[in-house]
């Protein structure tokens, strides 16, 4: 303990010409380092990790300028990566709320916790509203909405219930915020045309929702091309979560002939993956393995959705006869899903090096699951963890409990962690860069409301974020 301190102490000595930014302390850290599991405090200088170690010795660091954040003892641990997303149908879950069965102060609710997602001046849209359990006045949406204009059509779409924003903004006066027949239309014509494909609004809201829930990267298999879109973001500072952005297999030569590779691009914004379908079917091997062998002979990094024996099997075959016929390297091919793999095909997917990218609250199912994740890990193969969202929630919380609670022999909180974080940070060639908190690698970092490594399993769905940290900026913070 005291050669570590020493060791601490002297890197901190060494950064001390440059103060850090930040310095979160009274943590209880979790590194997910084997050399150095735990700590007490964390220092960061621009969007690096400067520090790990003691509190006492990393408050040396501290400048006149620096921020510092108490922890207040909670669980600290590095920003979530979720491998399966579908990032623009994540924020478009945001631009037109279902407000079946509301009571009016719910209405209210959901306006406010749109509002703080949403691009400043975005409006906000819903449906779905009777007047049988009240409704907020003109007023409420005011104070939830803030900025934002807001229309909330009824059940049948026949009325609207409007904020004095979208009144004012639609040159109408109703008191009560509830209007019909033209003045209806009158509002609804000022909402922008483009509102339902504006991906730039709706990729930011993706973003904010991201960080309320510690998720600092995602990989985007959603097969369209977003990658300026992520730029043009990241370079306006709008970005909130890292994006690996994946395109359809069908559209390689795209990036073949841009000369793009694999995991290409900046921190914030990457591309240089491509995602095919197998679905089981007779001949999908020779085809599957045509389309990734031009891919790999280019140095693009394939992922293939699998569900099932079958087109799991098919996957790895094609996987493996594009390992004989490109020859050995480091490509990081993915199987997506991976559910119902057969026990034999689990060791073909570990000998050949190749990644289960997994859903364990999507496919969460009892016994079964969690005997899969152990004999997958077992095997030694390399498992990422995410969710397919917006399929389900983004929320990575429910899907660590669901991997450490299904299962005879279900996995362990600490396995199931790594995957949500530095397996998933491996699947897209970046466990150099992130996954882990250690000196050097990016400062994505979460704070979360309970241990989740000490409380009972049962209760794992139910901790919170607290503080979200991506690149030393704090994206989002509860508190």
């Amino acid at each position: 303990m005291r050669a570590a301190a020493i060791i601490v102490f002297l890197a901190a000595a060494a950064a001390a010409q440059q103060r850090a930014d930040l310095i979160i302390t009274n943590a209880n850290v979790r590194t997910l380092d084997q050399r150095r599991p735990r700590a007490q405090a964390i220092a960061v200088s621009g969007d690096r990790i400067t520090a790990v170690g003691d509190a006492a010795v990393l408050k040396t660091l501290a400048g006149p300028k620096t921020r510092v954040l108490d922890a207040g003892g909670r669980l600290v641990i590095p920003g979530f990566n979720d491998a399966h997303v579908h990032l623009t149908a994540i924020g478009n879950l945001f631009s037109h709320m279902d407000l079946s069965d509301m009571t009016g102060a719910e209405i209210s609710a959901a306006v406010a916790r749109c509002a703080r997602l949403i691009p400043k001046g975005r409006w906000i849209l819903g449906r779905g509203w009777t007047d049988a359990k009240g409704l907020p006045t003109a007023a409420d949406l005011d104070a939830a909405a803030g900025e934002h204009p807001v229309l909330l059509y009824s059940k049948d779409y026949s009325f609207g219930l409007a904020n004095s924003q979208a009144l004012r903004d639609s040159r109408i006066t109703a008191p009560n915020g509830v209007i019909s027949g033209a003045e209806l239309e009158k509002v609804r014509s000022r909402v922008p045309a483009d509102y339902a494909s504006n991906w730039a609004e709706i990729i930011e809201t993706a973003g904010n929702y991201a960080a309320s829930l510690g998720v600092t990267s995602v990989q985007d298999v959603h097969s369209d091309d977003l990658f300026d879109v992520l730029t043009r973001l990241n370079q306006a500072g709008r970005l909130n979560v890292r994006v690996y952005d994946c395109i359809g297999i069908s559209d390689r030569q795209k990036l073949i002939k841009a000369g793009v590779r694999a995991a290409g691009g900046s921190p914030m914004a990457r591309r240089g993956c491509l995602k095919g379908m197998a679905d089981g079917e007779d001949g999908e091997i020779a085809e599957l393995g045509e389309a990734v062998t031009e891919a790999d002979r280019a140095g693009l990094q394939v992922m293939v959705h699998a569900i099932g024996p079958l087109s799991n099997a098919n996957t790895l075959a094609a996987f493996e006869r594009v390992i004989v016929a490109n020859g050995t390297r480091d490509r990081r091919f993915r199987v997506e899903h991976a559910a119902r793999m057969r026990t034999a095909d689990i060791g073909r997917l570990a000998r050949a090096g190749i990644i289960a990218s997994m859903q364990p609250f999507l496919f969460y199912s009892g016994p079964r699951l969690g005997d899969e994740y152990r004999h997958i890990l077992n095997a030694r193969a390399r498992v990422a963890f995410g969710s397919d969202s917006s399929m389900i929630d983004l929320d990575p919380l429910p899907g660590i409990h669901a991997a450490v609670n299904s299962g005879r022999r279900s996995i362990s909180v600490n396995e199931a962690v790594t995957a949500y974080t530095l397996g998933s940070a491996y699947a897209e060639f970046q466990e150099r860069e992130k996954g882990t908190i250690e000196t050097g690698k990016l400062a994505d970092i979460v704070i979360l409301s309970e241990d989740i490594f000490m409380i009972d399993r049962s209760r794992i769905r139910d901790v919170t974020v607290v503080t979200t940290v991506m690149g030393g900026r704090i994206v989002y913070d509860s508190r």
